[in-house]
């Protein structure tokens, strides 16, 4: 009986020691841990256990900002200010009068056109002048058109102001109207005049030679 239960104790002992020396199984590693990480230069993480791929991207530069240096001297920003006004007063008119419109941008092309630049930053002083006085001819275009009396409220004041102009500035004589107006019409004042009245007198004191 005694040798039986050593022969047990023995038996037991290599069981347990045959069991020690087992080697571990390994999980398998799945094929699905690999982590894509980008970032902007630097890499941004890193996860244990896996394939980590980092990918640099470099920042894209920006394009550098244009400025357009005008040469020589410009007209001022007084004169900027004042151009627009006069722009877009001609827009209003040639929109009251005529069926195809013009557009901002279309009438400040034709102003830049005029002075042979690209932009109204970029007009000459010495055109300033000049260019006023265009843009008032384009105006008195409009206003010369047969429609126009009906059509533009400020026809009267713009004729009236436009006579009396002439007549001071290239005429010498602020009354070189009234003879005129007196003769054809039984008038003295230009306010008293018809429409049609006041354009004949207008056409005639333009065409009147200095």
């Amino acid at each position: 009986m005694e040798n039986e239960d050593k022969k047990n104790r023995v038996v037991n002992l290599f069981k347990e020691h045959s069991k020690s020396k087992a080697p571990r199984r390994r999980k398998a590693t799945s094929s699905g841990n690999t982590v894509n990480i980008s970032g902007n230069g630097n890499a941004v993480g890193q996860i244990v256990g896996g394939d980590v791929h980092n990918h640099h991207y470099p920042a894209t530069p920006r394009a550098p900002k244009v400025v357009v240096t005008p040469a020589g001297d410009v007209i001022t920003e007084a004169q900027k200010v004042a151009l627009r006004q006069l722009r877009d007063e001609w827009i209003d008119l040639h929109n009251a009068i005529k069926k195809r419109p013009l557009t901002q941008a279309a009438a400040q092309k034709r102003i830049n056109d005029k002075a042979l630049v690209t932009s109204y930053h970029l007009i000459p002083a010495n055109q300033y002048d000049g260019l006023v006085r265009w843009i008032k001819q384009q105006m008195g275009r409009l206003r010369n058109m047969p429609s126009a009396a009906a059509k533009d409220d400020g026809w009267r004041a713009a004729k009236i102001g436009a006579i009396k102009a002439r007549c001071k500035n290239q005429l010498g004589d602020d009354k070189a109207y009234v003879d005129y107006i007196k003769k054809n019409f039984g008038q003295s004042s230009l306010s008293a005049l018809a429409t049609d009245q006041l354009q004949r007198t207008y056409a005639y004191i333009m065409s009147k030679k200095v």
